[in-house]
């Protein structure tokens, strides 16, 4: 019993030396200085952003001295003592402090800002208010009020000064909903306001929010083709992530004019029922491809000239052909931004986003036999979230 003591003892007495030692060469210090800081400096400054960087001593103050990083990375440094318990942040605080008031104070919040909250709306805001205000308005009858407004921000954000913009669309029944779009210290705010919406369910009658890392998404405004009307609709406005991401529709009402630039149109109806991976037309059903065609999440349909059928029957009857659907997809990458084309690092797999669907035409390498090599060529057509990754997984494995 007594040697289990000493050995307590000694084990205790040893992690007190070590603690001593740690605490006495300031490396707990800085740990104590790093987690004070940083607490004080999100609670009392949240709109700097602060991050920390890096701590010191700084035997000419006395006191260590800790720097922090703010949104647009300027840095700041500030002395931070005593010695061996640094809590108090010291030197450098005045003007942090001054510069904070000037750049966020509340007057200058409220100077700058372009609308009064949606939560402060009243439900009766009437269109009239709404053009007052110059909100970017999308009536059913197809009209588009300060559309300037709209470029005025994307330039806005694109030059990345901050700014917002009240979007109001309407719903088939005529009640509007008004979105706040905000860009701000590298993030997009959406807040939705659905409070008038008369035929929704009373539970989504509410003002909703979400936040976007700006540096993840672009802010998009474009043409944007509607697969089900064979019409193209105009001035939409939607947040497109940079890569394999999604893509969040802020506006998708506007003028339509009709298309007449291509005979076909892909239609994908996503069923959440359906099998994941479904063979629409195999290899094996003709000479013409020597690959498999799939659809991925849902069917697949194609609206030729007016009229509508699958895309299996489609590519039996010759009606079109794959090089059609490939060709048409490159093109619309090229001159429509809201149409997100790349290729991957592979052995050439394309892949082609839309607001509905995404094509992907897989150019795999894969390894043969001896020092053959050969590819997998299939082409998936499913959601807009597909990932190749996940189709290499389920089928290539």
């Amino acid at each position: 019993m007594k040697n289990k003591r000493r050995s307590i003892v000694a084990v205790v007495s040893f992690a007190l030396v070590i603690i001593v030692v740690l605490w006495i060469n300031g490396i707990i210090p800085k740990q104590i200085a790093k987690v004070s800081s940083t607490v004080y400096l999100k609670r009392n400054f949240p709109k700097m952003q602060l991050e920390y960087v890096n701590i010191e001593w700084a035997s000419s103050f006395g006191d260590y001295i800790i720097t922090f990083k703010d949104e647009n990375n300027k840095l700041h440094s500030f002395c931070i003592g005593p010695k061996y318990f640094p809590i108090n942040l010291g030197q450098g605080m005045f003007g942090f402090e001054e510069e904070y008031r000037e750049k966020y104070s509340e007057q200058k919040e409220r100077e700058n800002q372009k609308y009064v909250e949606l939560e402060n709306m009243p439900l009766d805001y009437n269109f009239s208010q709404m053009v007052e205000d110059k909100c970017y308005i999308v009536t059913n009858s197809n009209t588009v009020y300060h559309i300037e407004e709209l470029d005025k921000f994307i330039e806005n954000v694109k030059n990345k000064v901050p700014d917002e913009i009240r979007i109001v669309q309407y719903t088939i029944e005529g009640q509007p909903i008004l979105t706040n779009l905000e860009y701000i210290n590298n993030k997009f705010i959406m807040k939705v306001d659905n409070r008038r919406d008369g035929y929704a369910s009373e539970e989504d009658r509410k003002i909703t929010t979400e936040e976007y890392d700006a540096t993840e998404y672009e802010l998009v405004k474009g043409n944007t083709p509607n697969v089900i009307t064979n019409l193209k609709t105009y001035y939409s406005v939607e947040l497109k992530g940079k890569g394999i991401r999604h893509t969040i529709s802020i506006c998708s009402y506007a003028e339509i004019k009709q298309t007449t630039d291509s005979k076909f149109k892909i239609q994908f109806n996503a069923d959440s029922k359906a099998e994941e991976i479904t063979k629409i037309l195999g290899k094996e059903e003709t000479d013409k491809y020597d690959y498999d065609i799939y659809s991925y999440k849902g069917t697949v349909d194609i609206v030729i000239d007016g009229e509508k059928m699958s895309l299996r029957e489609a590519l039996i009857n010759n009606k079109i052909t794959v090089d059609e659907i490939l060709e048409k997809a490159n093109k619309d990458a090229k001159v429509d931004n809201t149409i997100f084309g790349d290729v991957y690092l592979d052995g050439g797999s394309s892949f082609y986003i839309y607001n509905d669907y995404q094509i992907l035409k897989c150019n795999i390498i894969s390894a043969g036999i001896g020092n053959d090599v050969s590819y997998i060529k299939d082409l998936y057509i499913g959601v807009p979230s597909m990932y190749i990754g996940d189709i290499k997984a389920k089928n290539y494995n």
